[in-house]
């Protein structure tokens, strides 16, 4: 698309651990991309099911790279800190209203820019009736994963989670879509999946095989990922930073971009930001 290979030019390339050989650190370690101080901010229109249907909402996705402490694993204060560790943020943020229920979700994922590494992922929901928090933080090649529900029986606990070769979580499939090696038109290989933790109950991760196909034209690139519970279809821009336009999930879930915007978010919190935001054309990447 016009305009976007400009945005991403320089990348630094590393090698690569073998469990991520199919993915490629480009995307993530461009500082020319990351190193502005600003977000991909993007909304999305969704239908997620929820209650047993499709409920229209809006989602948002954020992604934006932080200085995070390697001990306390949350962002540093001071970024000039010694002993800091560069990550990428991707928080999911759903607002679903089904009835007089409201379902609040938002889930964070965070891979360290050095080694694509996921580092640590957390969940916060409620949905009118209870609070539910889960996280997950690495340890080698383990995580030990966190859980506080207000479901019987799953009240609170903690246990480790092992990562096989080539292991990734649903959740992250936003942003490993897009980090997909795709130097050649098409192509398919092998994943380890575990499943979704967006959820208010306690998870039972089991990783299990899937499989990811790609084709592209001149406009975009097709992909689906094909695992335990269907095929999910991912829509990327062709060019960098293959920008996600649309998913639909297994399980009916959709969503198609309204708009995305790079920009420093957090300073806009005053009345009337978001419209002039989303109004002015110099945050818009292109389209």
């Amino acid at each position: 698309m016009p305009g976007i290979r400009s945005l991403v030019l320089p990348l630094i390339v590393v090698a690569l651990h073998p469990a991520h050989a199919q993915f490629s650190p480009a995307l993530l370690q461009n500082v020319h991309y990351w190193g502005d101080g600003k977000a991909e901010f993007s909304l999305y229109a969704g239908e997620i099911v929820r209650e047993g249907g499709p409920r229209a909402c809006e989602v948002v996705h954020i992604l934006v790279r932080e200085p995070f402490d390697p001990k306390q694993l949350v962002k540093v204060d001071d970024w000039k800190k010694p002993e800091t560790t560069q990550v990428l943020k991707l928080n999911q943020i759903i607002h679903v209203p089904t009835g007089l229920l409201i379902y609040q979700q938002m889930h964070s994922n965070f891979w360290r820019v050095d080694d694509a590494q996921l580092l640590k992922f957390s969940l916060t929901s409620n949905d009118s009736c209870g609070n539910t928090f889960k996280e997950a933080r690495r340890l080698g090649e383990k995580l030990t994963y966190e859980y506080r529900t207000y479901w019987d029986g799953m009240a609170r606990g903690e246990e480790e989670i092992a990562i096989p070769a080539n292991g990734h979580f649903y959740d992250e499939l936003p942003w490993l879509v897009r980090t997909i090696d795709f130097a050649k038109p098409s192509g398919e290989f092998e994943i380890q999946l575990a499943g979704a933790s967006i959820n208010s109950k306690k998870d039972s991760f089991a990783f299990e095989p899937a499989k990811i196909a790609f084709t592209s034209d001149e406009r975009s690139i097709n992909v689906k990922v094909q695992h335990a519970g269907g095929t999910d279809q991912f829509i990327l821009d062709r060019d960098p930073p293959h920008l996600l336009r649309e998913w639909k999930a297994a399980d009916g879930t959709s969503l198609k971009m309204k708009r995305n915007l790079k920009v420093d978010y957090w300073n806009y919190n005053k009345p009337g930001d978001r419209e002039r935001a989303l109004a002015n054309p110099m945050l818009r990447l292109p389209n």
